[in-house]
């Protein structure tokens, strides 16, 4: 009888846990060591803000909390997602967005905060954040990164937006590396690319560039 409780309790345990849910390091790329810095950066590559992302639990919650400064330290936004962790995703359902001039506006869009790509090809999704349509993809590639040619994930977001009824096409693209982060993000509108935003440590970005499969 003994014998049979142990099998019983191993099956659960089993079902609770499925093993492909374990072998994700989202740890190794969702801002490790429990934060990380970025520079905003204009065109012409001048720094114009630092962002902070840090972790949060309350209750049975988890939160991710992006704090932007600006000038002599002073914050202008801050933007608390909760987020989950669902297969090969982590997604943010609530959003709280905070700026110093328009005040605070809760969300509850369904948007994706990092994904890793299926086993033989990139993972497809689409999410509406603020009204916004938006596709992504997730795939991994090759880069260039300390000198060395490496495994890392890109996430490309694409979206379309009028102005003055014009339309315009808004592409972000962002680099993420094991055990580092998010390295880069780039913003491309109309064909017009440029860095948005890098990891505030200068000899790590040193190089830093996506590289041609290695079947090529």
């Amino acid at each position: 009888m003994k014998t049979i409780k142990i099998i019983i309790a191993t099956i659960m345990i089993a079902a609770a846990f499925p093993t492909h849910a374990q072998s994700y390091d989202f740890e190794e790329y969702i801002y490790p060591f429990g934060f990380r810095t970025y520079l905003s950066q204009d065109a012409s590559g001048k720094t114009i803000s630092l962002s902070q992302f840090s972790f949060s639990s309350q209750s049975f919650d988890n939160y991710i909390i992006e704090e932007v400064y600006v000038g002599l330290g002073m914050m202008s936004a801050k933007n608390t997602y909760r987020y989950r962790v669902e297969d090969n995703v982590v997604f943010s359902d609530v959003q709280l967005r905070q700026n110093a001039l328009t005040g605070s506006t809760r969300y509850q869009d369904k948007i994706i905060l990092f994904a890793f790509p299926q086993k033989d090809k990139p993972y497809t999704w689409t999410e509406t954040d603020r009204g916004d349509n938006i596709s992504g993809k997730s795939e991994y590639v090759f880069v260039n990164f300390q000198n060395q040619r490496i495994q890392a994930i890109k996430i490309t977001k694409t979206s379309s937006y009028t102005t003055n009824k014009v339309k315009h096409k808004h592409i972000e693209t962002s680099y993420w590396v094991y055990g580092y982060g998010r390295i880069v993000t780039y913003e491309s509108i109309d064909g017009e690319e440029r860095i948005s935003s890098r990891i505030d440590l200068d000899e790590l970005f040193v190089g830093f560039a996506e590289l041609p499969s290695q079947n090529n």
